[in-house]
């Protein structure tokens, strides 16, 4: 009985479809992610780490929530329940996040866009990447001082009441709907209820919002031009020498730095352009203070002892006492003289003439 015969390039063709369709599903099987990959995420902003945290991003695949530490994207939903987190940028920065918080990232052309519905975000950043703060009402911008970092704090309640700091840099804060804007300088803190400013506070703890760096702390670059002209300098503290008495506290010079205020145009389409580094005094106050100093101390002057008084000499006694005792006349004896001073013969002499 004869077999059929199979054409050689049927059978060779049949192989290796065979074996691409093998490729094909045995690669699918190993890039299959169980958590959010590079391919399904849209643009990665950073990583978020923190208490009680939950991200949620929209991918091809539908909807993934993680618990941080976990990377964030472009449309990524972030919720904290309670205590801090904190978000590191790609590009550079950090966010500080104290919660209860919930906001909404989103990026676009190298902007980074944050829509806070209640909490408060602490941005500090060193790049030139532009954030915005979007809340119900305003919407808040930092802007840096002669290319120095931007440290600022938005906090949002959920009645509605917001509190600005600007530690290093300033906040531009513009309505959404109307009404002119305001610029929240440096070192200033602002309440505002309804979009409106209501007071202006130096209590900066009440809007402060810092991660605990228990176990690991990022480096800052240092900037020289970072100067505060509202921060004080510190006071030395006041050694002891050896004999026991405090020294001198030493004068520090005192920085000033004055510079033209900052100004803000609502129908400008562009944000006016930052003061010129050449219109920024920087005024030094020192004391000066004698070419001799002299250390010591003066010794008080020694009493003189008082020289004792001489002993008073003792009265007088009586002038019986410096005299002999004189002899008393007899009975005799003055009988006869009164007789011859009746009689008159002649005067009294001797003793007893006066009884």
């Amino acid at each position: 009985m004869l077999s059929p015969v199979i054409p050689r390039n049927w059978f060779e063709t049949w192989l290796k479809t065979s074996a691409f369709a093998l490729l094909a599903v045995l690669a699918m099987l190993s890039l299959a992610p169980s958590r959010l990959s590079a391919q399904d995420l849209p643009v990665i902003i950073g990583r978020i780490e923190g208490d009680d945290l939950v991200v949620k991003t929209t991918t091809h695949g539908g909807v993934e929530v993680d618990a941080g530490p976990t990377v964030v994207a472009s449309g990524s939903d972030v919720t904290l329940r309670s205590g801090h987190a904190l978000l590191l940028f790609d590009a550079g920065g950090e966010i500080s996040i104290c919660g209860p918080a919930h906001f909404t990232l989103l990026k676009s052309a190298g902007a980074v866009t944050l829509a806070l519905d209640y909490g408060r975000v602490h941005p500090s950043l060193d790049s030139p990447e532009t954030l915005t703060i979007y809340t119900p009402m305003v919407v808040a911008t930092p802007i840096a001082i002669s290319g120095a970092r931007r440290d600022t704090t938005l906090g949002l309640g959920q009645n509605g009441e917001m509190c600005i700091l600007a530690a290093h840099g300033a906040m531009r804060v513009e309505p959404q709907f109307s009404g002119p804007g305001l610029i929240v300088p440096q070192g200033g803190v602002a309440s505002l209820v309804g979009g409106q400013i209501e007071s202006s506070r130096s209590d900066a703890s009440s809007c402060s919002c810092d991660f605990p760096r228990a176990s690991v702390e990022h480096p800052r670059p240092s900037s020289s031009q970072e100067i505060s002209a509202l921060s004080h300098p510190l006071q030395p503290e006041h050694k002891k020498t050896d004999a026991g008495t405090p020294a001198a506290p030493v004068q520090e010079p005192v920085y000033t730095v004055l510079m033209p205020p900052l100004s803000f145009d609502a129908s400008s389409p562009t944000p006016l352009p930052d003061p010129s580094p050449e219109t920024i005094l920087l005024v030094r106050e020192v004391r000066v203070s004698p070419s001799i100093v002299y250390h010591g101390h003066v010794n008080p002057a020694p009493v003189q002892a008082t020289p004792a008084a001489p002993p008073t000499p003792a009265a007088p006694s009586a002038a019986a006492d410096d005299r002999p005792a004189q002899t008393q006349p007899g009975i005799l004896t003055r009988l006869g003289n009164f007789f011859r001073r009746l009689t008159g013969q002649g005067p009294c002499a001797g003793a007893g003439c006066g009884d």
